[in-house]
């Protein structure tokens, strides 16, 4: 059947006779990019819907793994450089649908060496976003639905800024010990928690913070869900 019809048709067939939509089979995928002349990188990531893992590690600027349902595919990746300055985007594709038992799983390894500003949007799922291993000098996330951890617990040498929008769920966010951390955090609905964070002023500081030394810069804002600040 799906040779007359292709997986499309097959779907649409599926769906007239009210049966269980068929998501296809689970495809995996990898992909690899080099960073070429960039001396710094912007990545954007942009899943609709999932599991995402980001952590450092990789020989060249991302090394990724994707495990996708046939009806929703693999993300598009395109990378592309001006100058000295890469751009990356990972991101769903448009025409995926994610209706139905599916898996869409990305596994993204960065080049630990390589400055780079992070952009991560995710819809609904669960990510674990560890950028200790990685010379992030900005992150920005934005979370949907679901669960989120963020591992900032690295050791910098500048100051980084990180931006978290929190939405229905919960956010896990882990801050450095030996270098200073100062967090701007506002709650929506839901509750902010800290651990091994002192209140003053307004902000939250860890015990390592002084004026004039890197630090970690975060303001976070708490949706529906609950925000956890922890010290490790």
């Amino acid at each position: 059947m799906k040779t007359i019809y292709g997986s499309a048709g097959l779907i649409c067939l599926l769906s007239i006779a009210g049966c269980t939509v068929d998501t296809g089979p689970v495809e995996t995928s990898n992909q690899q990019i080099d960073a070429g002349a960039a001396e710094s990188v912007r990545a954007e990531i942009r899943m609709s819907a999932g599991e995402l893992h980001i952590e450092g590690g990789a020989p060249k600027l991302m090394t990724g793994t994707f495990r996708c349902s046939e009806r929703i595919g693999p993300p598009t990746v395109r990378y592309d450089v001006t100058g000295a300055h890469g751009r990356l985007v990972v991101e769903s594709p448009k025409n995926s649908q994610s209706g139905g038992k599916t898996v869409n799983t990305w596994d993204l390894q960065m080049d630990s060496d390589m400055p780079l500003d992070m952009t991560v949007n995710l819809g609904a799922g669960e990510s674990t976003l560890d950028m200790s291993q990685l010379q992030v000098r900005s992150v920005e996330v934005n979370i949907g639905a679901g669960e989120m951890t963020l591992n900032m617990a690295g050791k910098y040498k500048r100051d980084v800024t990180v931006q978290v929008q929190g939405g229905v769920g919960e956010a896990r966010i882990r801050l450095p010990k030996d270098i200073g951390a100062e967090v701007k955090a506002t709650g929506g609905l839901g509750s902010i928690d800290t651990r091994g964070l002192t209140k003053r002023d307004g902000k939250y500081y860890n015990d390592a913070y002084a004026e004039g030394k890197p630090a970690v810069r975060m303001e976070v804002q708490g949706g529906i869900g609950n925000i956890n600040l922890s010290v490790e």
